[in-house]
């Protein structure tokens, strides 16, 4: 049997091999799978120009190498191909050339052909990812000399990554001395990760030692992302984190304090020291909104220039306008904070309106509480300092003159026929008369003296550095002289005197109830005698007294125990 021609390996292979002229670089053959790649018939094939098949953009590049190579004499090459489809679409081809020669001489291109498509079209998206995010990619060998480099971390990197190919990254970022000692540290053999400041931005660099033959570092593999952003980010959640801090231990201490000073203090402070603000002050308002006093003051200008806002990071910033925020209600504030820095951002602005509204609410309560003690020590009808008031101050002043080696003085004023006018005019009438009694009181005794009423038309003045009786008695004779001065009351004139027992602080009345309780009796004794009448205590006073409203056993008679005396609970009638 006739033996079988040996099949062809170009048509069992499943690999792209073409076969060309040199002479016009027509293809004269193509085997199946290179048919496939081309995306033609066989038909199609042969007989094409190589150029009808490859990208118009590659042709110059082509034909020089061709002639290179022919000029050289080389018979095998390799390179990139761009394979033009009949769609359009083009396909990357890695081939590898080989110049042959038929019997005859003729020259042609045995052309093998490695379908890369995928692969160059992994690398573009790879370098779309890379160029499209803050990221920059490189390759540095022992020399320091970047091998390849990838990534648009920040336009000044790129440009320094690009010398380096020439040169060597020490070169090219020596003004980077931070950055050239980690990458001394990888091609020591250490692992790098750390974020650098460079070009205006952060960085976060990894940088990853790879050893060659023998174990010695050859090169390191570098990652450089611009974590800028990140980071601007996590200071402001740590800005406002602290912020939220400061805001809510000013809130407790707003609820806990009891001394407004403290508080204000505490505020302007961390006020100051979050926003690096060169001088805060916070001015108490009055009722027409005007400043009435300065509540607290943080100042942190420098000695030299008081008048110039600076601050301790930047003492060169330039000056701007104070930021004034009111605290309390909106239409009528009790305070005002000032704060004087560069522009605020909005950020920082909510804060300082945070801190507003916790002084705010703080200062509220203070001024409730404050006027919850003032009525509880005061009489709501006068204003003068009530009871409780008055026997406080006076406990407070004995204590004072019994350390001083002094004496306290005490007047007990009652009003003669007040009950009558009362009846007879009304109860408005009344209260105008006991408000106008007051304002008399205040203004007959003197300046240090303190004037409260007791209750219904009693009234105690408070005479403290007194030398003698002589002085109380002065001043009782100033007290009796302005209540006798008629006052209009319904539009019509109405006197009205006052009795006033005087007592004086001694050891036998040493504690406010007692000597308060003798001024009493005093003006009860004084009263008996006739109206418009002050009388000074002495001890008899109440003998003679208790011997009036007593049996012949000593018991009190019932319903006519003096006020004051040790039978009566008060008030007691007279």
């Amino acid at each position: 049997m006739p033996q079988e021609a040996e099949p062809d390996l170009i048509e069992i292979l499943d690999i792209a091999v073409v076969e060309a002229t040199v002479r016009d670089h027509r293809i004269r053959r193509a085997n199946t799978a290179a048919c496939a790649l081309f995306g033609r018939p066989e038909a199609e094939v042969v007989g094409l120009d190589w150029e009808k098949i490859t990208a118009p953009e590659d042709h110059a590049r082509l034909h020089a190498q061709i002639r290179f190579r022919q000029a050289s004499g080389r018979r095998r090459e390799r390179m990139m191909v761009r394979l033009l489809q009949p769609d359009g679409d083009l396909r990357h081809a890695l081939a590898t050339i080989v110049l042959r020669a038929d019997p005859d001489g003729e020259e042609y291109f045995v052309v093998h052909l490695q379908d890369v498509s995928e692969e160059i079209a992994a690398q573009d998206r790879l370098r779309l990812i890379v160029e499209n995010t803050p990221v920059s990619m490189f390759l540095v060998d022992r020399n320091g000399r970047v091998l390849v480099s990838e990534g648009t971390a920040s336009p000044e990197a790129a440009a320094g990554l690009l010398e380096a190919r020439a040169s060597s990254i020490f070169t090219a970022f020596a003004y980077l001395p931070q950055a050239t000692s980690l990458m001394r540290q990888a091609l020591d053999g250490q692992r790098v990760h750390q974020v650098i400041e460079a070009f205006g931005r952060r960085l976060d660099v990894h940088l990853v030692p790879i050893p060659g033959p023998g174990g010695r570092v050859a090169s390191v593999a570098s990652v450089a992302s611009d974590v800028t952003d990140l980071h601007l980010a996590l200071a402001s959640l740590r800005a406002r984190s602290a912020e939220q801090a400061v805001v809510a231990e000013l809130g407790r201490r707003a609820l806990e304090a009891r001394d407004p000073a403290e508080l204000w203090e505490r505020a302007v402070r961390a006020l100051a020291d979050h926003l690096g603000a060169d001088l805060v002050e916070a001015h108490g308002l009055d009722a027409n909104g005007e400043r009435a006093g300065l509540l607290a003051r943080e100042d942190r200008r420098g000695p030299q220039e008081p008048d110039r806002p600076r601050t301790r990071k930047d003492p060169t910033r330039s000056p701007t306008a104070c930021v004034t925020v009111p605290i309390g209600h909106l239409g009528r504030p009790l305070a005002v904070i000032e704060l004087c820095r560069a522009p605020l951002a909005d950020e920082e602005r909510q804060f300082v309106h945070s801190v507003a509204a916790v002084l705010g609410s703080a200062a509220l309560r203070f001024q409730m509480e404050s006027e919850i003690r003032h009525r509880s020590l005061h009489d709501g009808l006068t204003g003068l300092p009530n009871r409780t008031a008055l026997l406080d101050r006076l406990s407070r002043a004995l204590r004072r003159a019994d350390h001083d080696h002094r004496q306290v003085g005490v007047l007990f004023v009652d009003l003669d026929g007040f009950k009558a006018i009362n009846d007879a005019l009304g109860h408005q009438a009344g209260d105008d008369l006991l408000r106008t009694t007051a304002t008399r009181l205040s203004h007959a005794v003197r300046p240090g003296d303190v004037a409260g009423r007791l209750a219904g038309d009693e009234f105690a003045v408070l005479c403290e550095n007194v030398d003698g009786t002589a002085d109380l008695e002065a001043i009782a004779d100033r007290v009796v002289t302005a209540l006798a001065v008629p006052v209009r009351l319904l539009g019509r004139p109405v006197t009205l005197t006052g009795s006033v027992g005087l007592a004086l602080s001694n050891p036998d009345l040493s504690d406010a109830e007692t000597l308060l309780n003798a001024a009493d009796i005093a003006m009860y004794t004084a009263k008996r005698d006739g109206p418009g009448r002050r009388l000074a205590y002495d001890t008899t006073m109440r003998t003679r007294l208790a011997g009036q409203f007593t049996d012949p056993d000593g018991r009190y008679r019932a319903g006519v125990a003096p006020r004051g005396s040790p039978g009566c609970g008060r008030p007691c009638p007279r």
